[in-house]
Protein backbone atom coordinates (compact mmCIF):
# COMPACT_ATOMS: atom_id res chain seq x y z
CA UNK A 1 0.00 0.00 0.00
CA UNK A 2 2.77 2.27 0.49
CA UNK A 3 2.78 3.40 -3.22
CA UNK A 4 3.37 7.51 -2.98
CA UNK A 5 7.05 6.79 -4.68
CA UNK A 6 5.74 5.06 -7.42
CA UNK A 7 5.31 6.25 -11.12
CA UNK A 8 1.49 5.30 -10.56
CA UNK A 9 -1.01 5.98 -7.73
CA UNK A 10 -4.11 4.87 -8.05
CA UNK A 11 -7.43 6.19 -7.38
CA UNK A 12 -8.82 2.89 -6.27
CA UNK A 13 -7.75 0.11 -4.20
CA UNK A 14 -9.30 -3.17 -3.86
CA UNK A 15 -7.95 -5.33 -0.77
CA UNK A 16 -9.54 -8.87 -1.00
CA UNK A 17 -9.37 -10.87 2.87
CA UNK A 18 -6.02 -9.05 3.37
CA UNK A 19 -5.77 -10.38 6.97
CA UNK A 20 -7.73 -13.79 6.34
CA UNK A 21 -4.25 -15.55 7.53
CA UNK A 22 -3.39 -14.13 10.41
CA UNK A 23 -3.86 -15.18 14.06
CA UNK A 24 -6.39 -12.95 15.79
CA UNK A 25 -4.40 -10.60 17.83
CA UNK A 26 -1.89 -10.15 15.07
CA UNK A 27 -5.44 -9.05 12.61
CA UNK A 28 -6.26 -6.91 15.50
CA UNK A 29 -3.22 -5.06 15.30
CA UNK A 30 -3.22 -4.52 11.18
CA UNK A 31 -6.43 -3.43 11.21
CA UNK A 32 -5.11 -0.07 13.25
CA UNK A 33 -2.63 0.37 10.85
CA UNK A 34 -4.48 -0.53 7.41
CA UNK A 35 -7.02 2.15 8.76
CA UNK A 36 -3.93 4.52 9.53
CA UNK A 37 -2.11 3.82 6.23
CA UNK A 38 -5.39 4.19 4.31
CA UNK A 39 -6.09 8.12 5.80
CA UNK A 40 -2.39 9.05 5.40
CA UNK A 41 -2.72 8.31 1.81
CA UNK A 42 -5.87 9.45 0.86
CA UNK A 43 -6.75 6.94 -1.79
CA UNK A 44 -10.24 5.68 -1.69
CA UNK A 45 -10.13 2.01 -0.67
CA UNK A 46 -12.57 -1.48 -1.72
CA UNK A 47 -11.94 -3.69 1.21
CA UNK A 48 -13.58 -7.43 0.96
CA UNK A 49 -14.34 -9.37 3.96
CA UNK A 50 -16.31 -12.01 5.61
CA UNK A 51 -15.50 -11.13 8.97
CA UNK A 52 -18.04 -8.85 10.37
CA UNK A 53 -15.55 -7.03 13.00
CA UNK A 54 -13.22 -6.02 10.51
CA UNK A 55 -15.88 -4.62 8.48
CA UNK A 56 -16.80 -2.32 11.32
CA UNK A 57 -13.86 -1.21 12.36
CA UNK A 58 -12.23 -0.77 9.12
CA UNK A 59 -15.27 0.66 6.58
CA UNK A 60 -16.37 4.64 6.86
CA UNK A 61 -19.06 2.69 4.72
CA UNK A 62 -20.47 -0.45 4.55
CA UNK A 63 -22.44 -2.29 1.65
CA UNK A 64 -23.89 -5.37 2.92
CA UNK A 65 -24.58 -8.06 0.30
CA UNK A 66 -26.93 -10.78 -0.52
CA UNK A 67 -27.17 -13.00 -3.34
CA UNK A 68 -25.42 -10.34 -5.53
CA UNK A 69 -27.29 -7.61 -4.70
CA UNK A 70 -26.92 -4.62 -2.38
CA UNK A 71 -29.45 -5.41 0.47
CA UNK A 72 -28.07 -2.20 3.04
CA UNK A 73 -25.41 1.05 2.97
CA UNK A 74 -24.39 3.26 5.04
CA UNK A 75 -21.96 3.82 7.80
CA UNK A 76 -20.97 1.30 10.56
CA UNK A 77 -23.33 2.70 12.92
CA UNK A 78 -26.15 2.81 11.23
CA UNK A 79 -25.77 -0.79 9.95
CA UNK A 80 -25.25 -1.95 12.87
CA UNK A 81 -28.08 0.35 14.73
CA UNK A 82 -30.69 -0.11 12.27
CA UNK A 83 -30.59 -2.82 10.09
CA UNK A 84 -32.95 -3.17 7.71
CA UNK A 85 -33.77 -6.85 7.71
CA UNK A 86 -33.47 -9.74 9.40
CA UNK A 87 -30.44 -10.90 7.64
CA UNK A 88 -28.41 -7.75 7.85
CA UNK A 89 -29.40 -7.68 11.97
CA UNK A 90 -27.94 -11.46 11.65
CA UNK A 91 -25.59 -11.27 9.79
CA UNK A 92 -23.51 -8.04 11.19
CA UNK A 93 -22.86 -8.94 14.52
CA UNK A 94 -25.61 -10.99 16.89
CA UNK A 95 -28.87 -10.63 17.48
CA UNK A 96 -31.81 -11.75 19.11
CA UNK A 97 -35.16 -11.98 17.55
CA UNK A 98 -38.67 -11.98 19.06
CA UNK A 99 -41.77 -12.69 16.53
CA UNK A 100 -44.65 -10.63 17.18
CA UNK A 101 -47.79 -8.61 15.87
CA UNK A 102 -47.67 -4.93 15.93
CA UNK A 103 -50.62 -3.61 18.33
CA UNK A 104 -50.08 0.14 18.57
CA UNK A 105 -48.00 2.47 16.48
CA UNK A 106 -46.74 5.80 17.22
CA UNK A 107 -46.10 7.54 13.65
CA UNK A 108 -44.55 10.55 15.45
CA UNK A 109 -41.84 8.82 16.88
CA UNK A 110 -41.72 5.50 14.58
CA UNK A 111 -41.97 3.39 17.49
CA UNK A 112 -44.65 0.83 17.62
CA UNK A 113 -45.54 -1.81 20.66
CA UNK A 114 -45.47 -5.13 19.57
CA UNK A 115 -47.02 -8.29 21.00
CA UNK A 116 -45.01 -11.02 21.06
CA UNK A 117 -45.22 -14.47 23.72
CA UNK A 118 -42.66 -12.79 26.20
CA UNK A 119 -45.12 -9.92 26.29
CA UNK A 120 -45.62 -6.10 24.63
CA UNK A 121 -42.47 -5.04 23.42
CA UNK A 122 -41.96 -1.30 22.75
CA UNK A 123 -39.58 -0.88 19.59
CA UNK A 124 -38.03 1.81 16.86
CA UNK A 125 -38.81 1.13 12.94
CA UNK A 126 -37.04 2.33 10.12
CA UNK A 127 -39.74 1.50 8.16
CA UNK A 128 -43.22 2.04 8.19
CA UNK A 129 -45.57 -0.52 9.97
CA UNK A 130 -49.24 -0.34 10.34
CA UNK A 131 -52.04 -2.19 12.75
CA UNK A 132 -51.65 -6.14 12.85
CA UNK A 133 -48.48 -6.49 11.21
CA UNK A 134 -46.61 -9.36 11.60
CA UNK A 135 -42.71 -8.29 12.60
CA UNK A 136 -39.53 -9.15 14.11
CA UNK A 137 -37.89 -7.52 17.20
CA UNK A 138 -34.08 -7.41 17.26
CA UNK A 139 -32.03 -6.64 19.95
CA UNK A 140 -28.21 -6.99 20.61
CA UNK A 141 -26.65 -9.34 23.34
CA UNK A 142 -24.80 -6.22 24.33
CA UNK A 143 -28.08 -4.74 24.96
CA UNK A 144 -29.95 -6.75 26.97
CA UNK A 145 -28.96 -6.93 30.90
CA UNK A 146 -29.60 -9.69 33.88
CA UNK A 147 -31.21 -9.45 37.00
CA UNK A 148 -32.73 -11.54 39.65
CA UNK A 149 -35.35 -9.30 40.72
CA UNK A 150 -37.47 -7.12 37.97
CA UNK A 151 -35.93 -3.54 36.27
CA UNK A 152 -36.74 -0.27 36.38
CA UNK A 153 -40.30 0.42 34.75
CA UNK A 154 -40.24 1.55 31.11
CA UNK A 155 -37.80 -1.67 30.40
CA UNK A 156 -39.08 -4.10 27.59
CA UNK A 157 -38.96 -7.53 29.98
CA UNK A 158 -38.82 -11.18 30.21
CA UNK A 159 -38.64 -13.88 32.45
CA UNK A 160 -36.17 -17.04 31.94
CA UNK A 161 -33.33 -19.17 33.44
CA UNK A 162 -29.33 -19.41 32.31
CA UNK A 163 -28.65 -22.75 30.50
CA UNK A 164 -25.55 -21.97 29.50
CA UNK A 165 -22.84 -19.40 30.20
CA UNK A 166 -19.36 -18.49 28.55
CA UNK A 167 -16.39 -16.95 29.90
CA UNK A 168 -14.41 -14.54 27.36
CA UNK A 169 -12.16 -12.72 29.30
CA UNK A 170 -13.44 -9.13 28.88
CA UNK A 171 -17.26 -10.36 28.35
CA UNK A 172 -19.57 -13.38 29.48
CA UNK A 173 -22.32 -14.97 27.32
CA UNK A 174 -25.19 -16.20 28.43
CA UNK A 175 -27.84 -18.32 26.90
CA UNK A 176 -30.99 -17.79 29.16
CA UNK A 177 -34.06 -20.21 28.38
CA UNK A 178 -37.16 -18.30 27.84
CA UNK A 179 -40.64 -19.01 26.28
CA UNK A 180 -39.59 -22.25 24.07
CA UNK A 181 -36.44 -20.34 22.57
CA UNK A 182 -33.29 -19.07 23.96
CA UNK A 183 -31.82 -15.54 24.36
CA UNK A 184 -28.29 -14.72 24.17
CA UNK A 185 -27.25 -11.98 26.62
CA UNK A 186 -23.93 -10.32 26.87
CA UNK A 187 -22.72 -9.31 30.07
CA UNK A 188 -19.35 -7.91 32.05
CA UNK A 189 -17.78 -10.61 34.34
CA UNK A 190 -18.62 -8.82 37.53
CA UNK A 191 -22.02 -10.13 37.01
CA UNK A 192 -22.06 -13.62 37.65
CA UNK A 193 -25.07 -15.96 37.22
CA UNK A 194 -25.15 -19.77 37.50
CA UNK A 195 -26.84 -22.03 35.54
CA UNK A 196 -30.25 -23.05 35.93
CA UNK A 197 -30.73 -19.44 37.96
CA UNK A 198 -33.99 -17.94 37.35
CA UNK A 199 -33.38 -14.20 35.52
CA UNK A 200 -35.31 -11.08 34.40
CA UNK A 201 -33.86 -10.34 31.22
CA UNK A 202 -34.57 -6.60 30.30
CA UNK A 203 -33.35 -4.32 27.46
CA UNK A 204 -34.30 -0.41 26.85
CA UNK A 205 -36.72 0.01 23.87
CA UNK A 206 -34.71 2.60 22.26
CA UNK A 207 -32.19 -0.40 21.25
CA UNK A 208 -34.54 -2.61 20.35
CA UNK A 209 -35.41 -2.57 16.10
CA UNK A 210 -38.48 -3.46 14.73
CA UNK A 211 -38.31 -5.47 11.22
CA UNK A 212 -40.50 -6.84 8.69
CA UNK A 213 -41.25 -10.88 9.28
Amino acid sequence: MLLRGLAREPKILLLDEPLSNLDAKLREQMRVELKRLQKNLGITTVYVTHDQSEALALSDEIAVFSAGKIVQRGTPQDIYRRPASQFVADFIGSANFLSGVVREVSGAEGSAAVETTHGIFRCTFTQGVVFGQKVLVAARPEDMALSESPPTAGMNVLKGKIAHRVFLGEVVDYLVEAGGGEIRVRTKPELDFRVGQAVHVSVAPSRCVGLPS
